[in-house]
């Protein structure tokens, strides 16, 4: 038996997040049970829509996920969550009707394996965005050999005795969600109190607002999927293992908005040994006659905002200047990375200095 704990410290490099843990655990798979109190759309249709979980559900392992709906998961969610069960027919979610006094709070993933091992994941987390990545969180990890069974009983009893609690996704269920609000914490109403920040020794490895400026090479027309040579992968989005480690990306547009996160595998290429990361941005667009350019942003461990310029865009050539005077980094067209000061000087009205945190810390 192992016994693991770790701390998801968004601030960490050396983090593992929630969300990733989930996804190692799944790889080899056969079963998954799940019971989270809380859930949002981003953290269900981000988990579910994973290649690994695909993957998982390809060969045939069955997702069995109990979610409640006392607070925070609100309609829009299990709407999200009907329409996946009817893509995917390995994926069973229900709901908890809870008739007590007290709140449905569990956050527990039990996968079991075709050799006879388990595995227990539980901990602080929801099924949220932030409880997956964003926030700090903690949780651990059991293992249970082939011989060394984890004692579920308690968990089985549970699931047996509340068996007309435990529910599918109907009408009652989506009245009743629709009642719960999810608001992201920098939207809550009323003044808030000054951000104090005491003085504090940070290693240069652990500071964040990280800039990498990075050209965008025309890869046979296929350009909306970047090539990031091993150096950018593992210096700059601190990619060490492309199995279960993930990019969490959101895209800045020329107004400051910002879109809607994209969670992205990092895809090692065996035909020129780059890392391949899926652009939304890029989408659709024509490459156009000079390199494009991507300005990426760290926000925290993994988590980037980042701006696609073309040649015609405001900054593209105060920021393509600014990458060919900067050391690039590995082979392949130019990465340079710097930092917000810098970025700042070359073109002071750059989005991604001003654009806010909304992200969604939602329990």
């Amino acid at each position: 038996m192992e016994f693991e704990f770790c701390v998801q410290d968004p601030t960490d490099p050396g983090t593992r997040y929630l969300y990733e843990a989930i996804i190692g655990a799944a790889a080899d798979a056969t079963t998954w049970r799940g019971m989270y109190a809380f859930a949002t759309r981003g953290g269900v249709d981000q988990l579910i829509e994973d290649p690994v979980v695909h993957e998982f559900m390809r060969r045939g392992g069955e997702i069995d996920l109990i979610v409640g709906i006392d607070a925070v998961t609100n309609r829009q969610t299990l709407e999200r969550m009907q329409a996946l069960e009817e893509r995917h027919e390995h994926f069973h979610p229900k709901v908890f009707w809870n008739t007590t006094g007290g709140l449905f709070h569990p956050k527990i993933s039990h996968f079991g394996y075709a050799d006879g091992r388990t595995k227990l994941i539980l901990g602080s987390g929801n099924l949220t965005p932030g409880g997956l990545r964003h926030n700090f969180e903690g949780y651990s990890v059991i293992s249970g050999g082939r011989r060394e069974a984890i004692d579920l009983s308690s968990l089985d009893a549970f699931i047996a005795r509340h068996e007309a609690d435990i529910r599918p996704i109907d009408q009652a269920a989506l009245d009743r969600a629709a009642l719960n609000i999810v608001r992201p914490v920098a939207a809550l109403p009323g003044p808030r109190a000054p951000q104090l920040r005491p003085p504090r020794a940070v290693s240069r490895e652990a500071v964040l607002d990280r800039i990498l400026l990075a050209q965008v090479p025309a890869a046979g027309g296929r350009w909306s999927q970047v090539h990031f040579n091993t150096q950018i992968t593992e210096q700059y989005f601190r990619v060490t293992d492309v199995a279960t480690q993930r990019v969490y990306l959101t895209s800045i547009d020329a107004a400051g908005l910002r879109g809607e996160e994209e969670v992205r595998p990092v895809v090692f290429s065996q035909a020129n040994g780059n890392h391949k990361i899926e652009i939304a941005a890029a989408k659709g667009l024509d490459y156009p006659d000079s390199p494009p350019l991507l300005v990426f942003r760290e926000r925290q461990v993994r988590c980037f905002d980042y701006m696609l310029l073309m040649p015609d865009s405001p900054g593209y050539g105060e920021l393509l200047g600014l990458s060919q005077a900067l050391p690039t980094i590995g082979r392949g067209l130019r990465r340079a990375i710097t930092d917000m000061a810098t970025l700042s000087q070359a073109w002071p009205a750059c989005p991604l200095l001003t654009a806010g945190d909304a992200l969604d810390q939602t329990i």
